[in-house]
Order: structure tokens, then C-alpha cells, then sequence
């Protein structure tokens, strides 16, 4: 897996004409080497990790952690998830690594270990560094790259690199989502497992539902469940959308904070979301509590109709915005409001949107599209804010093959009504 990651990046480089790229986001960290540290959940604003890929196959692949993080190596190859890395430099985090170092009488590994730690240490290139900055500037100073171009995905750490050694940067943020963007078979495996926890999370969901029961319960319950099923679900709640709806969305993230217990003729908007082993989930549903009008059902069906057509139109070759485009301006205009569906197609892996856009990807230039290629994963948000009877939304992941697209979340489509 990590073979092939490699290999398109150093394709990237080529093609930027670049020396190599220095990647400190733990995400990048974790895709090309499979490291991530405890930590990285604290979200820290400065890196504590990296990895610097040269473009030539023949250089090799060094692994940037604290000394005190060497142990943790050897910890995931006894778990069976070896880190991908040729060599190590180390630096200086906090205190930490001058505690480990410290001399204990009474510590005793078992043989295997001791051998093991001895030949990671081997692979330690130079001293151990104050600071991420000063163990990366020596790395690339060892290698007389400074005038030549290092792209980085971090500009701070690109700044401070280069008022310390002169080293010429660019900027790594396209290349790693171009490269993110298609997926290795064992990414997609995992995809397929995340599709059949999503629909196990939305059959949860849907079973809290009830007249009576709160939003507040319902966030808990699926929080708990998820937790259960090894999701983490997203901060602050499991579920994207607020309650119920509330004359208007909100503009935060269109979440509505609805208080009370749920009554008979509202709307619910269930959107689910978690990362499962590092690879995002992302669901949607509608329910309404209690027997729908005719009026709405006809509604919810048309958007779905408007959800079909696109995902038809999900294989090789077809630009996203294009197809989304003609369906707003053909089926969808038999809706009340046509300009309120929402239709947007994006790549998602350790995060939501992990689309092969220029930066910055989130906002009009978005609306351009990319084009579908094999190995893609794929999220389509199809989203009704209608106000005359209320929203209808839904949304899956899809996994683009040669001639098509397949829906990895197999919950149905159809209103639910409670």
C-alpha cells in the first residue's frame, strides 16, 4: 500500500521538477508512513512528526518523531502495522526524551526488544535535534538540497526551514491531494468496512427516533453506539445536522438547535458522521416523525430521483460539477424551489473533502469540479432546503470503478416515517 502512495507522489515531483517533498501534517505523516502518535489528537498547532520523500527512488524515505516516539515503532510492528520509513531523525520534545533517556537500574527488556530498539537506533541519522525545525533543517542541509525547491505542506515550518538554512520551498497541498485522491486497494477495502458501519450507525439512529424523544438523546445514543463500533464519531456531536427543521437552517453548518421533544409532522435530518480506522463516514438521511403528507413524499421522491440521475453519471471521465449541473437545470426544476438543492460531489478520505481542487478548494472554484477517475472515493451530498413542506436530503459514498460508480452504504434511500 505504502509502496504505491510513494510511487505517485515521487510522480508528482517529477512533474513539478522538485528535489522532494516534507510532509508534517499528521495526516500526510500517517498516509505515507502509517506513523501517528497519541498525541496527534490533541491537535497541537505545531507538528510533531514528518517525513521527507526524495524524488529519487535511490535516496531514502526518512521518518521525523521525538526520540522518546522511537519505542512506538517497534510497537506497531508487534501490532502488525509496520511503519514505511528507510531512515530516522530524531528531535527533542518537551522533556519527554530526556526522561526516556534517563538511566533506570531497574528497567529490564526481554532480549528480543533490546535487539530490536538497537538496530531502530542504528537507523538514526546524526544527533538528536532541539526542535522538528532544527532536525529538519540539518536533514536537508546533510543533503545540499538548498538550492534546490522542497515542497512542504506545512508554509510555517517552509518559512522557519529557510531563514535557517536559505532552502527554497513550494508549496505540497495539491500535489498530496491529487495524490490522496485515488485510493489503494487496501483504502478502499476499509471503505467497504466504514459502508457497513454507516449503515449500522444509521439503523441506530433511526431507531431512537420516536415522538417524545429528544435531540439530545439521539446525539448520545448514536455517540455511544458509534464508540461501540470502534467510530470515532465528529467532535462536539455524532450527527452534522441539527434536531429538527426550524423554519430556517441555521448558517452554522445548517445546524438547528432543537430542544424540544420531537412532534408528530417534523421533519428529522439525520447525518451521521465518524472516521473509522482513519477513513471518513458520511451518511444522510430523512425521517419524519409520523405519516408523511402525499404532498412531501412526492417531494422526497423527486429529490431522490434527482440523487439517481446523478450517480449514474458517477464514472471515469465525467467532470463533477458538469454532471451535477444537468440535473439542476433539468429534473430539478419540477421542485417548489429548484434553487435551494443543493448538489455537490467531493472526494473524502481521513477528512470530508479531500477533492483534487486547487487551493483554496472550498470555495467558487469548487464549483468548477474534477474529473471522476479510477479508485476514487466518492461523496455525493444531494440536499433540499426547500421551505414551502421542509427539507429532503441524502447522501452516500461511492467507490468509482472502471465503467461506474458503487454505493458502499446500502441503507435505504426512501423516507423514513416513524
Amino acid at each position: 500500500m505504502y509502496a504505491e502512495k510513494v510511487s505517485r507522489l515521487r510522480r508528482e515531483l517529477e512533474d513539478l521538477d522538485v528535489e522532494g517533498a516534507m510532509l508534517t501534517h499528521p495526516d500526510a505523516v500517517r498516509y505515507v508512513t502509517g506513523f501517528e502518535s497519541v498525541m496527534d489528537g490533541w491537535r497541537l498547532p505545531e507538528p510533531i512528526s514528518g517525513v521527507y520523500v526524495p524524488r529519487d527512488t535511490a535516496k531514502p524515505i526518512v521518518l521525523l518523531i521525538p526520540e522518546a516516539s522511537l519505542i512506538s515503532l517497534l510497537v506497531a510492528e508487534r501490532e502488525g502495522y509496520p511503519i514505511n520509513y528507510d531512515g530516522i531523525a530524531t528531535f527533542d520534545l518537551l522533556n519527554f526524551c530526556s526522561t526516556a533517556r534517563a538511566e533506570d537500574a531497574y528497567l529490564r527488556l526481554e532480549q528480543t526488544v533490546g535487539e530490536r530498539l538497537s538496530s531502530l537506533a542504528a537507523a538514526i541519522e546524526g544527533s538528536c535535534q532541539p526542535d522538528i525545525v532544527a532536525c529538519i533543517s540539518t536533514l536537508l542541509s546533510a543533503r545540499e538540497t538548498t538550492e534546490k525547491v522542497i515542497i512542504y505542506d506545512d508554509m510555517r515550518i517552509a518559512l522557519r526551514v529557510e531563514q535557517s538554512i536559505g532552502q527554497r520551498y513550494g508549496d505540497a497541498f495539491d500535489s498530496m491531494l491529487r495524490v490522496r485522491a485515488i485510493k489503494t486497494e487496501q483504502e478502499i477495502a476499509i471503505f467497504r468496512e466504514a459502508g457497513r458501519k454507516a449503515d449500522q450507525v444509521m439503523a441506530h439512529a433511526v431507531a431512537q427516533l420516536a415522538i417524545g424523544s429528544t435531540w439530545a438523546q439521539i446525539e448520545k445514543s448514536v455517540a455511544h453506539f458509534m464508540i461501540s463500533e470502534d467510530i470515532t464519531p465528529l467532535p462536539v456531536s455524532p450527527m452534522l445536522f441539527g434536531g429538527t427543521y426550524d423554519l430556517a437552517f441555521k448558517p452554522d453548518l445548517f445546524r438547528t438547535l432543537f430542544k424540544a421533544p420531537f412532534e408528530e409532522g417534523q421533519i428529522v435530518i439525520l447525518e451521521t458522521q465518524g472516521q473509522y480506522k482513519n477513513v471518513w463516514i458520511d451518511i444522510n438521511r430523512t425521517a419524519h416523525i409520523g405519516t408523511a403528507s402525499a404532498a412531501y413524499r412526492e417531494q422526497h421522491d423527486l429529490v431522490q430521483q434527482c440523487f439517481n440521475a446523478v450517480v449514474e453519471n458517477l464514472r471515469p471521465g465525467n467532470n463533477t460539477a458538469e454532471i451535477c449541473h444537468a440535473i439542476t437545470s433539468g429534473i430539478a426544476r419540477g421542485l417548489d424551489a429548484p434553487g435551494k438543492l443543493l448538489l455537490i460531489i467531493h472526494s473524502i478520505g481521513a477528512v470530508p473533502l479531500e477533492s483534487p481542487v486547487a487551493f483554496p478548494s472550498t470555495g467558487l472554484a469548487a464549483t468548477k469540479g474534477f474529473e471522476i477517475k479510477p479508485s476514487m472515493v466518492l461523496s455525493f451530498d444531494c440536499l433540499y432546503f426547500g421551505s414551502n413542506l421542509g427539507p429532503s436530503h441524502m447522501e452516500n459514498v461511492f467507490e468509482i470503478t472502471c465503467d461506474g460508480a458503487r454505493s458502499l452504504y446500502e441503507y435505504p434511500l426512501e423516507l423514513i416515517e416513524i
